[in-house]
């Protein structure tokens, strides 16, 4: 079974996240993250029926980083109306049938009610994905979208490729190092604008998730910046 963790993003409404954590026991998933839950919310769940055990294992961070931190496979979730027509998207039909997903450490993030997930939060994804609804009601509940995700993870693919596996993805963590030595040494080459490090971060990151980097690639990255910033 896929290795996967759900990540919730600032949810709002306690039925849903009830809703989420029935969802993930009806497909067999327990790993829920929930990152810095609304104050009242994480209180008042009662909606996960039969499902408590994954309400009283879940894990509470305050980031998405940390949430991600030991994940190789990131994948993001918004509606297709937030993202131009000619980019590719995932759609939960990926989820059963790509098997670069089978040998990862997966983690599907799913943003707040109101307004999803926002680009500094895309930005620590490998993938977006979409589930294809009809474009007068493009959004669907939290619940909802989590069970048609964890239905397609579990059900028998259609053709199982059996071409060679790439070398191992490196964590989101290992990646966010990368990144912070990358900041120092664009800094060092006076890049950096003044005001402007917080969008470099965020397209930065963004960049190095696309890549999809192994977990080689991301120390030799590493060590050949850390030698730049050794230098004086």
């Amino acid at each position: 079974m896929t290795d996967c963790r759900i990540v919730l993003v600032h949810p709002r409404d306690p039925n849903n996240i009830g809703a989420v954590a029935r969802a993930m026991k009806n497909f067999g998933f327990t790993d829920l993250a929930v990152v810095a839950p609304h104050p009242p919310v994480w209180e008042e769940v009662t909606a996960a029926v039969k499902a408590e055990d994954i309400l009283a294992g879940a894990r509470v961070v305050p980031t998405l980083g940390a949430a991600i931190e030991d994940r190789t496979f990131v994948i993001g979730t918004l509606d297709r109306t937030r993202v131009e027509e000619k980019q590719t998207l995932f759609t939960p039909h990926d989820l059963s049938h790509d098997p670069l997903l089978t040998t990862e450490r997966l983690a599907l993030v799913f943003g707040s009610e109101k307004h999803g997930l926002v680009n500094e939060d895309l930005s620590h994804c490998h993938r977006l994905m979409s589930i294809p609804t009809r474009h007068g009601c493009p959004s669907m509940n939290l619940g909802q979208a989590v069970a048609i995700c964890c239905y397609e993870l579990v059900r028998e693919p259609a053709q199982l490729d059996l071409s060679p596996r790439p070398a191992t993805l490196a964590t989101a963590g290992a990646v966010d190092r990368a990144l912070t030595l990358a900041l120092e040494t664009l800094r060092r080459i006076d890049f950096v604008l003044p005001g402007n490090e917080p969008d470099l971060t965020r397209r930065l990151r963004s960049t190095f998730m696309k890549f999809g980097m192994s977990h080689y690639d991301v120390e030799m990255l590493c060590g050949i910046l850390s030698r730049i910033n050794r230098l004086k």
